[in-house]
């Protein structure tokens, strides 16, 4: 996995709350999939910027726990080109993976060869294309 120097166009997913939730319980501009709300928001940043951002709204980068939530996450993405932050890290230890919100690391869905820490690479990302899984 590689971490991005930088982009063009970020997506930042930001959840929130880790407690069920009804639909109509999300704020206006977030949607509910799972007990969770999620936010969109276009930022061209760094991780740690991104998760700031996140807590600043009382949330944290979006954490994925099973194919389910992975899907509907890729199907909120605008192309297939889109790269977005997910709140997984191993800064602390490497190859010991967290995720920012502090539930579990009980999923993943890495491509082949990766997570490689190409560039000593601590944070990961969605970057779904549609016949190529690239992860940077």
């Amino acid at each position: 996995m590689a971490m991005l120097r930088s982009l063009l166009l970020l997506f930042m997913v930001f959840s929130m709350g880790d407690a069920d939730v009804d639909i109509d319980t999300c704020q206006y501009g977030w949607t509910s999939f799972g007990g969770r709300c999620y936010k969109f928001i276009f930022f061209t940043e760094t991780w740690i910027a991104a998760e700031r951002n996140c807590i600043a709204l009382h949330a944290n980068l979006a954490s994925v726990h099973n194919e389910q939530e992975n899907d509907f996450l890729i199907g909120l993405l605008p192309s297939s080109t889109t790269r977005c932050w997910l709140g997984v890290q191993d800064a602390v230890e490497e190859g010991q993976w967290l995720w920012s919100d502090g539930t579990p690391y009980d999923y993943s869905n890495w491509c082949s060869n990766e997570p490689n820490n190409l560039n000593v690479e601590n944070c990961g990302e969605i970057n779904w294309k549609v016949l190529l899984c690239q992860v940077c």
